[in-house]
């Protein structure tokens, strides 16, 4: 079954060449980066050692870009972020899509059009927007990427950074994170179906285009992932942009859509669905194996916030000055969403500034041992050893002892505090409310 001849656009041809090359090394770049973090949350660590491995080769020339050309600095090679390493690599890809293109274009400049190549490369492409919404639905659909953390309720909205007001905005109602994550998981599934890419690429072009929107004004260090995914989704809905245009702004019959199949015969195009449609969900299946596990995370023993009634350090009593950068002003025990310790325990001061960190909790010893301080927003962590004793003198209490703590002997009595009373968990959903406008 040989394709009819036909003559692409001149426009066309080259932006077809372009899109080839440069969403084609972003796939590969992205593959690269999630089937590690995929294979680790399965306990599986083989797959780093190639990932790193590649990094070790392409950073030298990344980092001559971002401090020559750029005039960045690349502190590390974090990727599926906004860092320096990322920027520069994402730019060099444009240049090296762009060089490809040139070359492409004047060797091949007689060619009218790409039938087999483009109906290849839309299956790839497919399959890299369906991973990337799968992965990033699934961390809403099941709660995990934007958790609604106690620190969130004792923390001056002043100290909040706008990635954090958004975070918790969207932590704090896990119904509209589902669902958000549920268009996602949608949007993944229809690109898996050659016959419903038209409705896939547009409806992650919608998720995409409220992602980078919020990622722009929130400053979320996600800008750079965002918005390639919407151009990848706009890529791959370019060739019914006519359609969409007759069905939306007129009454005309849209035009028909020439596909090209895989393969010449009918049974090799039947497996290749078969196989496109199993690769996907077997991967969606491994993401989801992965964000469930993490949202089984044990709630640490302690789990809650504690309000500091007496605080002492080497027998004396310290009163409750807010100039007093010694004296605990609160202590929040929560679950270790972003880290790999079994609890994260927060020390708020008088003055509201947080100290976090991770440890472990033993019940039988009544020890908690802080190995980290963690980073605010970056996660970063700073190895640290102070070993608390806690024990309860009766219901709602709590007494944590520390024989150095910032160099001091420390001893402090709490009353627990009910999170639900506060005044953002306290109030439940309500058809009908008489009270006053309160924000």
């Amino acid at each position: 079954m040989g394709a009819p001849e036909e003559r692409w656009h001149p426009l066309t041809r080259i932006g077809f060449r372009f899109g080839f090359c440069y969403f084609g090394l972003f796939g590969l770049a992205g593959v690269l980066g999630l089937i590690p973090i995929l294979l680790a949350g399965m306990g599986v660590d083989a797959g780093w050692a190639s990932v790193l491995g590649v990094l070790h080769w392409v950073r030298p020339p990344i980092e001559w870009t971002a401090s020559h050309v750029l005039g960045l600095r690349v502190v590390s090679t974090q990727v599926g972020s906004d860092s320096a390493f990322q920027w520069a690599a994402l730019f060099l890809m444009v240049v090296v899509a762009g060089l490809a293109t040139a070359v492409w274009s004047v060797l091949d400049r007689r060619r009218g059009w790409y039938p087999r190549l483009f109906a290849w490369s839309r299956v790839y492409l497919r399959l890299v927007l369906a991973l990337a919404m799968f992965y990033f639905g699934m961390a809403k659909a099941i709660p995990t990427q934007m958790p609604f953390v106690l620190n969130r309720l004792v923390e001056p909205y002043g100290n909040f950074s706008p990635e954090g007001v958004l975070w918790s905005q969207v932590g704090v109602s896990q119904p509209y994170e589902i669902a958000l994550g549920a268009a996602e998981l949608l949007a993944g599934l229809l690109l898996l179906v050659p016959r419903a890419t038209a409705a896939g690429a547009l409806l992650c072009a919608v998720d995409m285009t409220q992602v980078f929107l919020l990622n722009m004004t929130y400053d979320i260090r996600l800008k750079t992932v965002s918005s390639q995914f919407l151009l990848l989704s706009l890529f791959l809905l370019a060739p019914y942009a006519r359609r969409l245009f007759a069905v939306l702004f007129t009454d005309r019959v849209p035009p028909a859509i020439r596909s090209v199949p895989l393969f010449e015969s009918l049974r090799a195009n039947r497996i290749a669905l078969v196989a496109q449609v199993v690769v996907g969900l077997l991967l969606l299946a491994v993401i989801g194996v992965q964000s469930w596990r993490q949202w089984q995370t044990p709630t640490p023993e302690l789990y809650g916030i504690y309000r500091v009634d007496g605080f002492s350090s080497e027998g004396y009593a310290r009163d409750p000055l807010l100039t007093d950068e010694l004296r605990w002003r609160r202590v929040v025990v929560d679950r270790p969403f972003h880290v790999s310790d079994p609890l994260v325990l927060t020390i708020q001061h008088m003055d509201d500034s947080f100290e976090i960190y991770g440890g472990t909790i033993d019940p039988r010893k009544h020890h908690i041992d802080l190995a980290h301080r963690i980073a605010l927003g970056t996660y970063a962590e700073t190895p640290v050893r102070v070993r608390l004793t806690y024990w309860w003198p009766g219901p709602g209490r709590l007494v944590i002892d520390a024989d150095d703590y910032a160099g001091h002997r420390i001893h402090a009595w709490f009353t627990q505090l009910d999170p639900k009373s506060f005044p953002l968990l306290e109030r439940g959903f309500s058809w009908v409310r008489e009270e006053p406008y309160n924000r």
